[in-house]
């Protein structure tokens, strides 16, 4: 492991196995025998207008999971809210068959069950198991837990299983929300790299670095909380530039023209489907994407609960905007809305490539070194990004987790949530509809 600049890398391998075979029912309790069940990978959505099953189908995701952990397994959930009764009572469940039940929760409200779950495993960090609430976010100062990660050493026959997205798991997140969730299996490097960071959170203590970096060639994944200087032992932070906003850093690597084989005809495509976009970040963020729209990339947009400033930049620039806000309260608040925080490319990005040569041997040097260059090239990409971060610069206050991923699959399966959802469930931005809108199939 080597440190530059406040930032942890790790380099792994990846494969994602996104098809699997559901054995046996999802809410049948394991016998201690050899359970062969295995967590769907991938991604899932939720649809908050859908019947029961579609509403909670991220829900009893986490919840199978939960029935499938062995005796002596950790289960590891880091939230920003927690009040889904199913799911606590799944974790009783567990608790009482011997996993150790860890849990750590944001502090803007507790309710009913996480008061009964942590009457139950207790609120010391230090044991085996606790139910921990931060103050503020819980590696730095004021700020939040935001990141939503249910992670098992142990499910089924699956080991080292992270699953995170936009999900809590509360009534809201299932009745009034549209949210994402991506299961990885095995994925051993995110997942220490995981373990490392709930170790920090748990104490509700500063620490530094506050941002780690985890990449893989087809994966990179960013907790973050602010300071890109190292200012160990204070919570004190300054919001990063944008040349050092992750996301900046993302949106100007984007060159669109696309590579042969990628986007669409000759141009980079972008969808973003973002909640929270506001502020002086969402105002930078959003001159970036006009830029690159008149740079030439394809680019539609899908907002929740956007600042007017980010939805005029956008207008401008002639970028198609729809909006996923539903139900519209008296103060102007919305009730219903998508809550996904994501963007996906099919194009081009350029990215240092490093290259290998080995001189020839030669008598004088029997042995040479091999040398390395790297250089910034255009590659051919198709990615997506999704997590807990807002584009807004709460996010760098906050414990958050991003994860950039490139198994097809995945990849895919966001582009078609997004296009399900600009076709079914938005409508021009301006329009304020008082009711939840009708379920499509």
């Amino acid at each position: 492991m080597h440190h530059h600049g406040g930032f942890h890398v790790f380099r792994r391998t990846l494969v994602v196995i996104a098809a699997v075979l559901l054995v046996g029912s999802l809410s049948s309790a394991p016998s201690q025998a050899a359970d062969t069940w295995v967590p769907p990978g991938g991604a899932a959505f939720n649809n908050p207008v859908a019947g029961y099953t579609g509403r909670t189908a991220l829900v009893r995701r986490v919840i199978a999971a939960v029935d499938h952990s062995p005796r002596g397994s950790v289960i590891r959930i880091a939230a920003y809210s927690f009040d889904r009764k199913d799911v606590a009572d799944a974790l009783v469940r567990a608790h009482r068959r011997g996993v150790l039940v860890q849990m750590v929760l944001n502090d803007n409200w507790t309710s009913t069950q996480t008061r009964r779950l942590r009457k139950i495993l207790g609120g010391n960090p230090s044991a085996s198991r606790f139910v921990r609430i931060c103050d503020g976010s819980c590696r730095g100062g004021a700020g939040n837990l935001h990141m939503k990660v249910y992670a098992f050493s142990r499910t089924g026959a699956a080991t080292n299983v992270i699953m995170t997205g936009s999900a809590n798991m509360t009534d809201r997140a299932v009745q009034l929300q549209w949210n994402d969730m991506v299961t990885l299996r095995g994925q051993n490097g995110l997942f220490n790299t995981f373990v490392g960071v709930f170790n920090q959170l748990k104490y509700d203590r500063p620490v530094s670095p506050q941002w780690v970096y985890y990449e893989q060639p087809d994966m990179q994944a960013q907790f973050y909380r602010t300071s890109a200087r190292q200012r160990t032992g204070t919570t004190t932070s300054r919001t990063p530039t944008p040349d050092e906003d992750p996301v900046m850093k993302r949106l100007r690597a984007v060159n669109c023209v696309a590579q042969p084989g990628f986007g669409l005809n000759g141009k980079t495509q972008i969808r973003v489907m973002m909640y929270g976009w506001n502020g002086d970040r969402g105002k930078y963020l959003a001159d970036q994407v006009a830029r690159l729209k008149r740079q030439g990339c394809g680019i539609k947009v899908i907002t929740s609960v956007a600042g007017g400033g980010v939805i005029k930049v956008l207008n401008e620039a002639g970028i198609p905007v729809k909006s996923a806000d539903y139900k519209y309260l008296s103060d102007g608040t919305v009730d219903f809305y998508s809550h996904l925080k994501v963007m996906w490319i099919d194009g081009t990005m350029r990215k240092p490539v490093t290259t290998t040569t080995t001189p020839e041997p030669t008598l004088t040097d029997p042995s040479p070194a091999p040398t390395t260059t790297t250089t910034i090239q255009n590659v051919g990409t198709r990615m997506v990004w999704t997590g807990s971060e807002n584009w807004s610069e709460m996010s760098f206050r906050n414990d958050e987790l991003c994860l950039g991923l490139t198994n097809s699959t995945i990849v895919r399966k966001y582009k078609s949530e997004f296009d399900y959802l600009w076709t079914n469930y938005s409508h021009r931005v301006g329009l304020r509809p008082l009711n939840k809108p009708r379920y499509v199939g």
